[in-house]
């Protein structure tokens, strides 16, 4: 009788460049019984309700559910058991840092989930689709993979990487937010420093590319609240690709939480700041 933890591993794809790699990596795993299945060419929102969707539907036939996006893929072949090797009594989600090709850092996260999860699959929104109600008995455990087990944004595609740019983008501005959460915010304002920094130092020309893209947010060019299909997104590259680029916005060079009164505008900022100290008072009143 196979011991093997049994594992239903999901990806969701929209063209990605490391798909091909992403199946062979999976397909590479030992010490796991491990499914691939697949979600193709979905908007961003609609995938993820089908994801997770489709954990809740099969939490009795597996023990353990991962998404692992196209553009991700596992190191090496022992990678899957490593991170399962992380689970102990009473844990039922552990996080592990990515290492991210377009900030060149381990960023988060590679998600594991046991089957005693449940998800509300219809609470995410458009912008943040991994952000939704999971119910669980356990604890969530989040660590730092210094081992490197899964790898993102290994080889995008030039159009790939303009789109790791716009998301990130709108993830900081938040259009037709009146409300910004600074937390979600500076998080990926963050991410988009370290890009900035990373093309300083390589002049690689994939994120010069996904420095358009966030400029393009950051001047209100693209500034719709909906994470979209990627292919709606693609005659905007081809127009600023054609013309040789766009200047990039100076605001991705800038760091520190104040830069973000800078890209939100002081009167979103301080509703923001506001409703975030409101939070944490209604946290300590409570506790």
């Amino acid at each position: 009788m196979n011991s093997d933890p049994k594992v239903l591993v999901v990806t969701l794809y929209s063209g990605e460049n490391e798909y091909e790699a992403c199946k062979e990596s999976v397909r590479q795993q030992v010490g796991v019984d491990i499914v691939h299945e697949f979600i193709e060419f979905l908007p961003k929102q609609e995938a993820h309700q089908k994801l997770y969707q489709i954990f809740n539907e099969n939490r009795r036939e597996f023990s353990h559910f991962a998404k692992l996006d196209a553009d991700m893929g596992f190191s090496g072949p022992h990678a899957l058991k490593n991170v399962l090797a992380q689970f102990s009594e009473g844990v039922d989600v552990v996080s592990a840092t990515v290492h991210d090709g377009m900030t060149n850092s381990d960023m988060q996260s590679f998600n594991i989930f046991s089957n005693r999860c449940y998800f509300h699959f219809g609470s995410n929104d458009s912008l943040f689709t991994d952000q939704l109600k999971v119910d669980y008995p356990g604890r969530h455990q989040s660590y730092v993979d210094h081992d490197r087990n899964v790898l993102h944004a290994f080889n995008p595609s030039p159009f790939q990487a303009f789109m790791f740019g716009v998301h990130r983008a709108l993830k900081v501005v938040q259009p037709g937010v009146k409300v910004p959460s600074l937390n979600n915010s500076y998080h990926q304002r963050v991410i988009l420093n370290q890009t900035y920094n990373f093309w300083l130092e390589s002049k690689a020309d994939h994120l010069k590319y996904a420095l358009w893209g966030a400029t393009l947010v950051f001047q209100g060019v693209i500034d719709s609240p909906v994470l979209f299909q990627k292919s709606d997104y693609e005659d905007a590259f081809d127009e600023v690709f054609s013309n040789g680029g766009v200047p990039i916005d100076l605001r991705l060079s800038e760091s520190g939480l104040l830069s973000l009164v800078r890209i939100l505008g002081f009167s979103r900022f301080s509703a923001g700041a506001f409703s975030q100290a409101l939070k944490k008072m209604k946290f300590k009143v409570v506790k």
